[in-house]
């Protein structure tokens, strides 16, 4: 009786505890919105801290920052509406929703952006955290033979050190019992394995160190983990407290009921993974360290929007006929994977039509990039997309974006000298649902 008694306390002590998180974090957001809403046409954020709260728990690629999200959820939702972004990736969106007292719902192809997600709108109490970050220390220090990996291209990617200690550290934290806390370790482990790997630094796509590079770099394993855990411990302290539903799936066919979202703010890739970031790559090896299954991470960016099967548009866009029809004159091929990722882009469009109630707005912060030299407006194709689904263009904004690990030139057609820009600015486009 006094145990269950003591039991109860204890989770009335962590309520409390989360509310006053949850009502600190609401007066934060109220105060940096006050101080934005005479510049409401300012969605830079030079200066702005985005990795605050629990948002620098995990490095994720073309992540939208949380200033955007958070101004977005304000401006065109209410308390206790859902939020939902189809494209969930680590979870900014789902975060920023529940500091403004919004449920919120993630859907992500990717089983680690999942995870990450899962992990940053979870709560768990700091100081089982530190409890068990303080027994992973000690069974660092005990005799452990672990099971070595086999999966592919690892000793490419890895030194023959660094997978012994990845190993052991993944032995010991696959013993944790507790689900979620267990979760949380993976996702510092998560981090451990890119800050440790031989890829190349600052880059989302697997490019491998120059050798010169490989013979000076000596990661410390444990240590990263350890640096990496209390870094995500600090953050969870900031936890507001409130849940969100996070799913892995395809956003091409949405698992939810018709009219049942109130908002929709989401980040969509900007086009196909071969051109643009290649969120399978980023993922594949962390997502392997972890255990989740090889064939369906190494598949990723081929079941991501436009790197599949070629398919047809089912839907009419002026602006996107002219386009294609321009980069067919240079690259038949491209113009077909341009095709291919809009058709991808406009199912979901359309789905995000059918799970809208009647003036609900979906918010899409998108990038233009360019094909074979051809600049592709993607605002204004998805403005015309979204009417064939009874979507109406209430007002795009425009931001320039300050720092990202997209290079601001390539060559994608692999001529020495020619060169043609990347994506420098973004597209905040918001549509709103018209009524029946």
């Amino acid at each position: 009786m006094f145990k269950r008694r003591g039991e109860k306390c204890r989770r009335d002590g962590e309520k409390r505890m989360y509310e006053q998180r949850r009502e600190k974090a609401d007066e934060i957001m109220t105060k940096q919105l006050t101080l934005n809403e005479k510049a409401i046409e300012d969605w830079t954020f030079r200066k702005a801290n985005t990795h605050e709260y629990i948002h620098g728990i995990h490095p994720y690629p073309a992540r939208m920052i949380p200033q955007i999200a958070r101004k977005l959820i304000k401006i065109y939702s209410k308390p206790d509406d859902i939020v939902l972004d189809p494209f969930c990736g680590s979870g900014s969106v789902l975060a920023e929703a529940n500091m403004l007292g919004r449920r919120a719902i993630g859907i992500d192809i990717n089983p680690l952006a999942v995870l990450i997600a899962k992990v940053k709108v979870t709560p768990i109490n700091p100081s089982k955290l530190e409890h068990c970050l303080s027994w992973i220390n000690k069974k660092l220090k005990e005799p452990i033979n672990p099971k070595i990996p086999k999966f592919f291209n690892l000793k490419y990617w890895f030194k023959e050190k660094t997978i012994e200690e990845l190993s052991i550290l993944r032995e010991i934290l696959s013993q944790i019992e507790d689900r979620n806390i267990r979760d949380f370790f993976y996702v510092c482990f998560s981090k451990t394995v890119i800050d440790v790997s031989l890829c190349r630094n600052k880059e989302y796509k697997l490019y491998r160190m120059p050798e010169e590079e490989i013979e000076k770099f000596n990661p410390e394993t444990f240590k990263e983990f350890e640096e990496n855990a209390k870094k995500a411990i600090k953050g969870m302290k900031e936890h507001c407290g409130r849940t969100s539903l996070v799913m892995l799936g395809d956003s091409r066919y949405l698992p939810l009921k018709d009219k049942s979202i109130d908002i929709i703010v989401t980040s969509p890739p900007y086009g196909d993974s071969k051109t643009t970031v290649a969120y399978g790559q980023f993922s594949r090896y962390p997502a392997l360290w972890i255990g989740f299954d090889e064939k369906f991470v190494r598949s990723i960016d081929k079941i991501s929007l436009g790197g599949g099967k070629r398919t047809k548009l089912s839907f009419h866009s002026e602006t996107l006929d002219a386009v294609l029809a321009e980069i067919e004159k240079r690259n038949e091929r491209r113009a077909k994977d341009v095709e291919s990722y809009f058709a991808d882009l406009g199912k979901c469009i359309m789905e995000f039509s059918r799970v809208l109630k009647p003036n609900g707005h979906a918010c899409i912060v998108i990038g233009n990039r360019t094909v074979s030299r051809v600049k592709i407006p993607t605002d204004r194709i998805i403005v015309e997309i979204g009417k064939e689904f009874n979507l109406e263009h209430v007002k795009t904004f425009y931001r320039e974006i300050p720092t990202k690990k997209i290079p601001w030139a390539n060559a994608p057609e692999n001529i020495a000298g020619l060169k043609c820009e990347t994506i420098k600015n973004e597209s905040i486009i918001i549509l709103r649902l018209i009524r029946d």
